[in-house]
């Protein structure tokens, strides 16, 4: 049998014919780099130029414009208060055409004042001290310290030795003469209250400056009252000395209490000092002396 030999057959690929042939002129118009992806150099750029922007804006928003804002909230601010003053001036001064009327309208209030709040001086201390002792007796107190009563002088008044205790009394000088009274009263707490009361809402011009409360130690014996008739023991027959039929109470043991020694708080002790000012001596109108200069 006669073998065969294999034999290599040598195959020719063929170029489609829809496709041009590749000329040297072909090859020099292809680009001569293939894209590395969708990172390029232009779009790294961009990327770069917008991370760029990005942090121009945030450095900007800090150091400028958030400034800014709080500027412009504390010029708001300021502008609220200024028109706030500006509204409180108009009040207070709308009124006001000339500097010589605005003093003769103070003028006026002074001399008002005076005429119709402060007493003559003379006239005033007297009444003070007959209304000071008047109420200390309509309320039940105790009068344990003063009234100690000190002159007051004008504020214009200049002295030049002056001891401890008047110059703590020299912030209540005035432009009024006037008396500084210090007290120590005791009673109970309702009618050192009513006492207050009456000091300050009476026709004197009277200031304050000192309130002291404490409780006071002082005692409250119970007194018996010898108005009433001895009062008659219980069960008893109306008889004296055991024999009855005598129709009269028994007068050998009367119902007198027993004193309470002293209780703790039920008198308070009140330390008191006021100014009261009065009218001056010399009074004249304020406003005819403005006028005159």
């Amino acid at each position: 049998m006669a073998e065969i030999e294999a034999t290599d057959i040598e195959t020719v690929e063929l170029p489609p014919a829809h496709l041009a042939p590749v000329t040297p002129e072909v090859l020099a118009r292809r680009p001569r780099k293939v894209a590395g992806g969708m990172w390029g150099p232009v779009e790294v750029a961009a990327l770069a130029g917008g991370a760029v922007a990005l942090g121009l804006v945030v450095l900007l928003y800090i150091f400028a414009i958030a400034p800014a804002g709080r500027e412009l909230a504390r010029n708001r601010s300021e502008a609220d208060r200024l028109e706030a003053e500006k509204l409180s001036a108009k009040t207070k001064y709308g009124e006001i055409t000339t500097t010589e009327a605005q003093v003769g309208k103070l003028l006026a209030s002074v001399d008002d004042f005076e005429t119709r709040f402060l007493p003559p001086s003379v006239n005033g201390r007297s009444a003070l001290y007959q209304r000071i002792n008047s109420l200390i007796l309509a309320y039940g107190l105790t009068n344990t310290t003063g009234p100690d009563y000190q002159n007051l002088e004008t504020a214009d008044a200049n002295k030049e030795n002056v001891t401890d205790e008047e110059r703590g009394r020299a912030k209540f000088r005035s432009l009024f003469p006037g008396i500084y009274v210090t007290m120590t009263v005791e009673g109970s707490y309702q009618s050192l209250r009513r006492f207050i009361r009456d000091l300050e809402t009476g026709n004197e011009f009277v200031v304050v400056s000192t309130v002291e409360i404490e409780p006071s130690d002082s005692e409250t014996d119970a007194k018996p009252d010898l108005t009433k008739p001895p009062a008659v023991q219980p069960g008893g027959d109306g008889s004296i000395g055991g024999f009855p039929g005598t129709g009269k109470p028994d007068v050998g043991q009367t119902g007198v209490a027993k004193p309470k020694g002293k209780t703790h708080g039920e008198i308070v002790a009140l330390h008191l000092e006021l100014a009261a000012y009065f009218r001056r001596a010399n009074y004249a109108p304020m406003i005819d002396k403005g006028t005159n200069q």
